[in-house]
């Protein structure tokens, strides 16, 4: 399957249209454009780099809502999807009449499917997009990586699956909202980073130890993100599984076991990297006590927040506070 784009504007300025399709459309050649004045600022990118491999960068603000349909087609394909995107607010996602929201991450996936993604006007988006097929990936990785990544190549296998951003990522994704000076190099520029996105994605993705989700279902898939969303809408308050469970219309058995798959770690696990994570931010601000930092985030042991933010970052928080590794 492959997909075709087409985009609204608050406008419907027809020339801006079409810079937005053909450049989301992973034509081949490379593609720089500037996003029209009429609807906003930044730019957007489209390299084929060979054949099975392209991407498309995405950096924008718009002073008009966007809405993007991607529809797939019946035509044959064996590529792998991935997404990267940074973004400032949650965009929503309407997948076969299911909602997800998205803020930050990597989406992974085969068989694309129809869904019409929803973007509030004077927000910045940071995203890349790549189509990249099986064997091109594979070719890519070499032999010696780990079964994980092994199982997810696999001829034939759907799946759906979702990666944290790095802080590697995060600088790469904030680096490519300027493009290079030499328009000469501009082409190599986004080849390269294409290639080191891709190369920290697998990188994450060899860690994992758990069974690649082989499923790609749109209302399994909405189910288990919108509980994502319930978990971490309260970093002080963790939800029961069972609660979120019983939210989501999913047994605590199937909602574990999917959650893993698509995430690569446990329930627990995900929040309490998500509330350290959290706790990581507000001491970079250095504006709370480690203290007060703990118990904002529903830690009652401040011992135990210290070991688990060390464990975590190689780093005391109270040293990573004042910049002392």
């Amino acid at each position: 399957m492959v997909i075709h784009f087409k985009v609204r504007t608050g406008n419907q300025d027809p020339a801006a249209l079409a810079t937005f399709e053909d450049t989301l459309a992973f034509k081949n050649g490379f593609r720089h454009v500037e996003v029209a004045p009429s609807i906003g600022e930044g730019h957007l990118t489209s390299l084929n780099m060979n054949g099975d491999f392209h991407a498309n960068f995405q950096s924008y603000r718009l002073n008009v809502p966007l809405e993007v349909i991607k529809e797939a087609t019946d035509e044959p394909s064996d590529s792998i999807y991935i997404v990267f995107y940074h973004l400032e607010v949650p965009e929503t996602a309407n997948i076969e009449g299911h909602l997800v929201d998205y803020d930050q991450g990597v989406n992974i996936y085969v068989h694309p499917i129809n869904a019409k993604l929803v973007f509030p006007a004077h927000t910045q988006r940071n995203v890349v997009c790549v189509r990249i097929g099986r064997s091109r990936l594979e070719a890519l990785l070499g032999d010696g990586h780990k079964e994980y990544l092994n199982e997810l190549l696999e001829q034939g296998q759907p799946f759906f699956i979702h990666e944290n951003l790095t802080a590697g990522m995060r600088g790469l994704l904030m680096e490519l909202r300027v493009p290079p000076a030499a328009r000469a190099l501009q082409r190599m520029f986004y080849h390269v980073r294409v290639l080191q996105l891709v190369y920290m994605l697998m990188e994450q993705l060899n860690k994992r130890t758990f069974v690649p989700n082989k499923h790609s279902d749109p209302d399994h898939i909405a189910r288990v993100f919108q509980a994502r969303a319930l978990l971490v809408r309260d970093l002080s308050a963790p939800p029961t599984i069972a609660g979120l469970a019983r939210s989501v219309l999913m047994s605590e058995s199937q909602l574990k076991l999917s959650f893993r798959e698509i995430f690569g770690e446990s329930v627990y696990q995900y929040f309490q990297n998500v509330r350290l994570e959290k706790a990581r931010e507000l001491l970079a601000e250095n504006k709370r006590t480690v203290k007060e930092v703990g118990y904002e985030l529903g830690f009652t042991n401040i011992g135990h927040f210290s070991r688990l933010f060390e464990r975590a970052y190689h780093v005391k928080p109270k040293k990573f506070q004042l910049g002392v590794e």
